[in-house]
């Protein structure tokens, strides 16, 4: 009785040893995460937005974008997420604020296949009537958290 005790005991720890690095592994860790604002100059808008880095393939995931209506003067509010790298600058999907709608918030990824140098959001002012592009505001650019030279 004593052996399969033992045995069960040993069973035990050795599947232990082998579940928790693999619950613990870089692969679940969160990337690092750089974020970034932005004010309309009349204040009649702002943004944020906040970059999850990942190396492995290079990819933004999550990126999380906020923004805020705080004027009713006949504009929708919009943002997109602009990347730049190996497959040159990308304008990503422009989302915007639904009418009469304060605030509104985004998770989504971007992986734009290769490297990723930087990455910043456009908040821009939009004419509900025609739909055109009034002017837009950028956030700081941002590039990646870490040193990737020698992956």
């Amino acid at each position: 009785m004593r052996l399969k005790h033992a045995l069960a005991t040993c069973t035990t720890v050795v599947l232990a040893a082998l579940l928790v690095p693999a619950a613990a592994s870089p692969a679940a860790a969160a990337p690092p995460t750089t974020y970034a604002s932005v004010r309309a100059t009349d204040w009649s808008y702002a943004g944020s937005v906040s970059i999850g880095w990942r190396i492995r393939p290079y990819s933004l995931d999550p990126v999380t974008i906020s923004i805020q209506d705080t004027a009713t003067d006949g504009y929708a509010i919009g943002a997109r997420l602009v990347t730049n790298g190996d497959n040159g600058h990308i304008v990503w999907r422009m989302r915007t604020i639904p009418s009469g709608q304060d605030t509104a918030t985004w998770t989504t990824y971007a992986t734009p296949g290769g490297y990723i140098n930087n990455a910043y959001i456009e908040v821009c002012k939009i004419k509900v009537s025609t739909g055109v592009i009034a002017s837009c505001e950028s956030s700081s650019v941002m590039s990646a958290p870490f040193d990737d030279s020698s992956v």
